[in-house]
């Protein structure tokens, strides 16, 4: 009987300190939505104050107490303990992306629960059930009703996880399985463990939606300054040489399908589409500043995927900031290396040179490129001096995320 009540203890200790390890996970992703972050914490505060009590009714059950005092610690962990199994099948509802709050089955087993309650308080106020060590239980209709209500909420449990299934993770099937079935002691632990990994889950896919939303925002946006210069070369090029006007219209049309195509994309594009949009972007600058803005390409390694606006952004970065009519003309490579590990591209120019970073335009739509790298793909941007001069920013793709 002794090493039963360490077991238990055990056992309760455990659920406090995961119960209190979930709140503190809890405090720090604040920003988890709010009907998990409340079933969460109901689970695990409800869990915590179980536990509690259950070691408080431990130790009084050792000590010299009272009986009424005993008893009372009884009934309370009697009124407690349903509860973490309610909410982790609301929880569980919620997961199968269901309203917990208008669900038949939930309403059903709230009405269990509650049936379970009482019978469990009954059976031991009528000394059905055993409250202390040496008292002698007998068989009545209170403890069949509890068994009874046990039996039921969990055959409703396993018949409702078979309908839901398909609406969960694999992973989150097996755990919620566990927990309707496993004893009450052990499924506080296993109730701890699936929120945790839960709530981790849902806080990385949150993170992992933030960072696409701030993607769509970089994306969508687009220069004015840019639109403008283009219409207004046109305009003169119409006069002075119609053919050219012609193909640097048909130039801009690419450029603005290209960049709405890449709007439209959730995840990471072929290398080979984001060069033709680069390309498409470099021939009406082109256009716009004549004999001032030559371009370099060797791209052996296309195969590859990237976030969309990775490539262009940089090399517009080039030609607005490197642009200078009182000097030499601007020259701009772009190169691509397979480095094993991954894949590198270089973009280069002889413009006035990489300057410290501040709040300018510049860096930050180079820091816009870097974030969407390392949130979509595990890659890094990296900036600096070109040794004969200019600006050479650096971009590696891992192998893995580059397929």
């Amino acid at each position: 009987m002794i090493a039963e009540q360490y077991f238990y203890a055990a056992l309760d200790m455990s659920a406090l300190l995961f119960g209190a390890f979930g709140l503190v996970l809890l405090y720090i992703a604040r920003d988890v939505e709010r009907w998990p972050r409340g079933l969460c914490v109901a689970i695990l505060i409800s869990t915590i104050a179980c536990a509690a009590v259950g070691l408080l009714g431990n130790g009084a059950a050792q000590a010299d107490v009272s009986y009424a005092s005993v008893l009372a610690l009884s009934l309370a962990e009697t009124l407690i303990a349903p509860i973490p199994s309610l909410l982790v099948f609301a929880y569980f509802v919620y997961c199968s992306g269901r309203d917990f709050r208008t669900n038949a089955v939930v309403r059903i087993e709230c009405v269990l629960t509650g049936i379970l309650i009482v019978a469990g308080c009954l059976a031991k106020l009528s000394g059905e059930a055993r409250v202390v060590a040496g008292q002698d239980p007998h068989f009545g209709p209170w403890i069949a009703l509890t068994f009874a209500s046990i039996a039921a909420l969990t055959a409703i449990n396993l018949v409702t996880l078979v309908r839901y299934w398909k609406d969960i993770t694999n992973v989150q099937g097996f755990m919620f399985l566990a927990c309707f079935l496993a004893a009450p002691s052990i499924q506080v632990i296993l109730v701890e463990f699936l929120l945790l990994v839960g709530l981790v889950r849902r806080y990385l896919d949150q993170k992992e939606e933030v960072a696409q939303e701030r993607a769509h925002v970089a994306v969508l946006q687009m220069r004015p300054h840019f639109i403008h210069n283009t219409l207004t070369s046109i305009y003169y090029l119409i006069a002075k040489d119609p053919e050219r006007a012609q193909q640097t219209t048909l130039d801009f049309s690419r450029y603005l399908q290209s960049n709405f195509e890449v709007v439209a994309e959730d995840g990471t594009i072929s290398f080979e589409q984001e060069l033709e949009h680069t390309k498409a972007y470099l021939a009406v600058e082109q256009a716009c500043y004549e004999g001032q803005v030559f371009v370099e390409f060797d791209t052996p390694v296309t195969s590859f995927n990237v976030p969309p606006l990775t490539l262009q952004p940089i090399v517009e970065n080039a030609v607005k900031h490197g642009m200078d009519p009182d000097s030499e003309p601007l020259q701009v490579s772009v190169a691509t290396r397979d480095l094993g590990c991954g894949v590198q591209i270089i973009v280069e120019d002889n413009g006035p040179g990489f300057t410290p970073p501040d709040e300018d335009e510049r860096h930050f739509a180079l820091d816009n490129v870097r974030e969407r790298l390392k949130a979509q793909c595990g890659g890094t941007l990296e900036i600096g001096t070109r040794e004969a001069g200019g600006t050479r920013v650096t971009i590696f793709v891992p192998t893995q995320a580059s397929r």
